[in-house]
This record gives C-alpha cells, structure tokens and sequence, in this order.
C-alpha cells in the first residue's frame, strides 16, 4: 500500500517573490545507517496563479540535481495554495478589520424599508 502524509505548512513568499521555488524531498527512514533518497519536486512559484483554487497535482519524483538517472522513482500529490494576509509594514493589519463600523439589523431594517 502507498504511503500517506496529509501534512500542511505554511510558507511566507521570499523576497524573490515567484522567482523563488518549494524544494520537496522524499526519504526513506533508515534506523540503521542514514536515510535514503527517494526523490524531489521544485516547484517553481511561477507556475502556479496566486487567484486560482488549489487543486491537488501529482509530479513524479527526480533525481538530485546533476544526475540523470532514468528510473521511475515514485510520485508524489501535492495542494498548493495561496493565503493574502494583511501585513504592518504594508499599512494593515488583521486588528484594523475589526475596527470598522459594522452593519446591525436596525440599520438593514432601514434599507429593507427604503426599498419595498
């Protein structure tokens, strides 16, 4: 049977922005000696768009770079997605939402009202 992690992290974008890319590699756990390697992704941030839903891709594993073995190494399906958060240094944050003025029933009264 296939192994499976349901593991989820969170990254902030570097300074190079989607220029930079997410390395995944796949050991296998040794208890004798060290682990062994499997395989690896690089998922450029490029290639994905910022506004479009996660959706889960399967890519198959490569060697480590420089090599240019053949064998089929296994797959691995990952989700990848993006979150906006509001930031200090960009001039919000996460307490200013809760700082404005909100609705009431009395006040959607008055519109319901207005209309009908």
């Amino acid at each position: 049977e296939d192994p499976e992690w349901c593991e989820q992290c969170e990254l902030s974008i570097p300074q190079q922005g989607n220029r930079a890319e997410v390395v995944l590699k796949v050991l296998h756990r040794n208890f004798v000696g060290g682990d062994e390697f499997l395989g690896r992704i690089s998922l450029p941030l490029q290639e994905f768009d910022v506004y479009e839903k996660p959706k889960a891709i399967v890519y198959p594993l490569q060697c480590k770079p420089g090599q240019k073995k053949t064998e089929y190494r296994g797959e691995l399906e990952v989700k990848l997605g993006f979150t906006v958060k509001a930031s200090e240094s960009v001039g919000g944050s996460v307490s200013d939402l809760t700082k404005k003025n909100k609705g009431s029933i009395s006040s959607l009264n008055k519109v319901a009202g207005n209309i009908g």
